[in-house]
């Protein structure tokens, strides 16, 4: 998603912050949240303006998985230095089911999008 952002908001990789946490629900199910921040001091409102155009976030997310020939993620689309543990376990396919339809399908694996501002 920090990918999808910075193309959307034309940003640096480096202008956004990302990490994500399990949170136990009701159904002793465990989900997963995952946070976008500023990495600028007292933040410079990139993350609310994804907010608002999610929309044309979750578009980039979608393009940034179908566009890629690689067999699962590469350096290009989903890899980087700050997710490096993470590199087995990335696939583009995956994030595709994930995102649904337009990231709101109540079905899909995304159950919300909040805004929190400090």
């Amino acid at each position: 998603m920090r990918c999808s952002l910075c193309l959307a908001l034309e940003l640096e990789p480096s202008d956004i912050g990302v990490s994500w946490r399990w949170l136990a629900n009701k159904n002793d199910r465990m989900d997963s949240e995952i946070i976008l921040y500023d990495h600028t001091p007292g933040g410079a409102g990139f993350v609310k303006e994804g907010f608002n155009n999610w929309e044309k976030v979750v578009k980039e997310a979608k393009e940034i998985c179908e566009k890629c020939t690689c067999e699962k993620a590469c350096y290009d689309r989903l890899k980087s230095y700050s997710n490096q543990s993470h590199h087995k376990k990335l696939d583009r396919s995956s994030v595709r089911g994930f995102l649904g339809n337009n990231g709101r399908d109540p079905g899909a694996g995304i159950s919300s999008v909040n805004f929190f501002q400090r």
